[in-house]
């Protein structure tokens, strides 16, 4: 499924659903379609805070709940190395409040998106 910071429709009701029936989330352009999430400022100032990529902090965002897994593209071997440190990345209470003001949760059913 399309899930990143920007695009967070799953959240209202698909997501919890997946989670309560067990089902594991794939989810698919973590850093959104061309990498706008990678250039957000409120991205880009958690990265620094915490020593990181924007990248590595998208992908820790998108993998910070139970049951959501995601691949992302690793056309050279250091976006492998760079994507597991991603696993190391521990966002804080005010890392996520910063996040959600520039990418706000869903407050209502959307259709499911693609790309």
């Amino acid at each position: 499924m399309l899930y990143n910071m920007a695009r967070r429709g799953i959240e209202w009701d698909l997501l919890p659903a997946c989670q309560r029936s067990g089902l594991t989330i794939m989810a698919y352009a973590p850093f959104d379609h061309r990498g706008t999430v990678l250039r957000h400022p409120s991205v880009i100032a958690v990265a620094e805070r915490h020593g990181v990529t924007p990248g590595q902090v998208a992908l820790a965002w998108v993998i910070r709940q139970d049951g959501i897994t995601t691949i992302p593209k690793a056309a050279h071997p250091e976006h492998t190395a760079e994507a597991r440190a991603a696993l190391d990345v521990r966002l804080t209470a005010e890392d996520f409040a910063d996040l959600d003001r520039a990418f706000p949760p869903p407050d209502g059913p959307a259709p499911l998106e693609v790309l």
